[in-house]
């Protein structure tokens, strides 16, 4: 298990390493992508292309849904740009096949006739390091919500003395319907582990991993992560990821994502770990009680989820 971080501390340290590190800052502000612009030739990349997988959530809907902030270009360069620069896309679905094959999964190519790009040409104006369009999705009435869409996009060129980023250059979006357990959420809880277990109090956001599960994002933080001991620390680069039967809505199963086939689990008692629907005027919860590491006497989450509203 990695250690746990404090938020305080990471966020002191942030301002000392940031402030003589051009390259983190400006990688984890969206700036540039993974290269360092000090010592690498400028280019241009994706900044979401360097997680294998981008997963959105769209609701039932007949009405047109843009989704933002994905399909987004910067400079991989310490400086912003000279003149404008143009940034040439096409959709490239082999990416899909491609993950599939290497995944052992079956997201299916969404329809060209279900979404739109406003142009396939960006431009990333001068003075400025990016450029974002929406990906418009015009329907989702006809859509599996027991099944998730995908579409590949690639940087195919750019103008001027710039270089595609060869390791940012290709974006996969996983569309799936926004699943009964999505949404804002109040955690109430602890951690029965000593010396870790002040209660939290917090406001999160349950997002659709798969057709019955949700992971857990902290917008105090801006990262999925689970909140730990009064929400000062959480732990590293992963969070919880509960898999719900859509039928008696019982948690079955539960990981650290993206870490689950390297990070040792054990449920606690699924009879305790449920999500109750609104009723009576009384709002959705989700009760999560999960042990990991194989101590559920020493190492265990006891949470209550209060449902607020859609994310």
């Amino acid at each position: 298990m990695k250690r746990i971080i404090n938020v305080a501390i990471l966020f002191a340290m942030m301002i000392v390493v940031f402030s003589g590190c051009l390259k983190d800052k400006g990688f984890d502000n969206y700036e540039y992508g993974i290269n360092d612009p000090d010592t690498q030739p400028p280019g241009v990349g994706f900044p979401k292309a360097a997680n294998k997988k981008n997963t959105v959530g769209l609701d039932v809907s007949g009405s047109n849904q843009a989704v933002n902030d994905v399909v987004y270009v910067n400079l991989e360069s310490g400086s912003p740009a000279a003149a404008d620069v143009q940034v040439t896309i096409q959709i490239d679905n082999s990416l899909v096949t491609a993950y599939n094959t290497a995944n052992g999964t079956n997201i299916q190519v969404l329809s060209s006739t279900l979404y739109s790009l406003p142009s396939l040409t960006l431009t990333i104006p001068a003075g400025q390091r990016n450029v974002q369009i929406p990906i418009n999705v015009s329907s989702t009435l006809t859509l599996d919500p027991n099944s998730s869409y995908g579409v590949g996009i690639k940087i195919a060129s750019v103008t001027g003395n710039f270089v595609v980023a060869s390791n940012l250059k290709d974006l996969l979006i996983e569309f799936t319907i926004k699943n009964k357990y999505d949404g804002k959420y109040q955690l109430r809880g602890y951690h029965n582990r000593p010396g870790l277990s002040n209660p939290y109090d917090e406001t999160v956001h349950m997002v659709t991993s798969g057709p019955a599960s949700v992971y857990m994002y902290w917008p105090a933080l801006g990262a999925a992560a689970h909140p730990l001991n009064g929400g000062v620390t959480y732990y590293g680069n992963f969070t919880s990821n509960f898999y719900f039967n859509p039928t008696t809505n019982q948690i079955t199963a539960w990981d650290w994502t993206p870490y689950a086939t390297t990070l040792p689990v054990s449920m606690g008692p699924a009879t305790d770990s449920r999500y109750v629907p609104a009723s009576g005027g009384n709002p959705a919860m989700i009760y999560a009680n999960f042990y990991y590491n194989n101590n559920p006497g020493a190492r265990g989450f006891f949470d209550t989820l209060t449902y607020i509203g859609p994310r």
